[in-house]
């Protein structure tokens, strides 16, 4: 039996994820494909470039204070809005530094592209100009998935319910099978308003989680027998902060996606939800505290979670 292991997004609280990984490695879980959103697809590209979870947590934990880099112009953008009437600003946060960071840990393992990665991986976005969603994967067969691979042209057809794989969805999403991993991961984690998007051969991209914040679907077409999601949403509450722009940011994004984000939960065999009061989006600090919530969570629940993988 393959498994499969969807991380969704969540910005700071993605750390959590690498608690799971290690929690269910411990108890003999073997992960054979993994997909991740926005803060879930660093996580699942290191993990699938074969950092082990504790190392994983060592480059959140060195890196924290350093990933996220805010635009020091922003000031004059918006003094510069008053006498152009024209607002400028794209994000708060430019995401150089995570994508270096990024890149740099997958060049210790002598990876760049996504086709390089050895485990199944596969990470959504969301074109910006088109509003559709885009795989980048390793692992979906161009033979068997019926999507393009290389058409970045939206086409409108309206009332018509296309069909990927065997299940239908009322568009259909782009796959590319290469790409920087680095330029990726950056993307999918373009939080709309705070983070920039990102530019990819003349395209602009950001958060997967607009479309696809639990990416189950995927995994399921890509071979996996079974899939656990991990998400952060707990029973229907929303816990964070409305008390500042990122706060509403996110606030307003998890309403949003609510809906799409339960379609894919529905879809997996197993659902981790993690619930974590007062950590923002962008608070990288807590990792020890976030990664030992999850790795907790999924012990005390590993019989339930063996059970449900079993069940037929």
């Amino acid at each position: 039996m393959s498994i499969g292991l969807a991380l969704s997004g969540g910005g700071a609280k993605g750390i959590a994820h690498i608690g799971v990984l290690q929690a269910l490695e411990e108890n003999g879980i073997k992960i054979d494909y993994i997909s991740g959103c926005s803060s879930g697809s660093i996580v699942a590209s290191l993990y699938a470039a074969g950092f082990k979870p504790k190392e994983i947590l060592d480059v959140f934990v060195k890196n924290c204070n350093n990933i996220i880099d805010y635009d020091g112009k922003i000031g004059l953008k918006l003094l510069g809005t008053v006498f152009t009437k024209k607002l400028s600003i794209k994000g708060f946060v430019k995401g150089n530094k995570l994508e270096k960071t990024i890149r740099f840990y997958l060049k210790t393992k002598g990876i760049v592209d996504i086709s390089e990665v050895k485990q199944h991986l596969a990470i959504p976005v969301v074109n910006l100009q088109t509003g559709e969603t885009v795989y980048f994967s390793n692992g979906l067969d161009k033979e068997v998935v019926l999507c393009s691979m290389n058409n970045n042209t939206y086409k409108e057809n309206e009332g018509v319910i296309q069909t990927y794989g065997n299940k239908s969805y009322d568009d259909m999403p782009t796959c590319f099978n290469c790409g920087e991993l680095a330029d990726i991961v950056r993307a999918s984690c373009s939080f709309p308003g705070v983070f920039m998007p990102k530019e990819i051969e003349d395209t602009y991209y950001i958060d997967g989680g607009v479309r696809v914040n639990t990416p189950v679907k995927v995994l399921k077409q890509m071979g996996a027998d079974k899939v656990i999601a991990v998400t952060f949403n707990c029973n229907n509450k929303l816990n964070v902060g409305i008390n500042n722009i990122v706060g509403v940011s996110e606030q307003a994004f998890n309403i949003l996606t609510h809906n799409s984000n339960t379609d894919e939960q529905k879809l997996a065999d197993v659902n981790i939800r993690l619930c974590f009061k007062n950590v923002s989006l962008l608070d990288f600090s807590k990792a020890i505290h976030l990664a030992q919530r999850g790795y907790n969570i999924v012990n005390r629940n590993i019989k339930e979670i063996k059970a449900l993988l079993e069940k037929e």
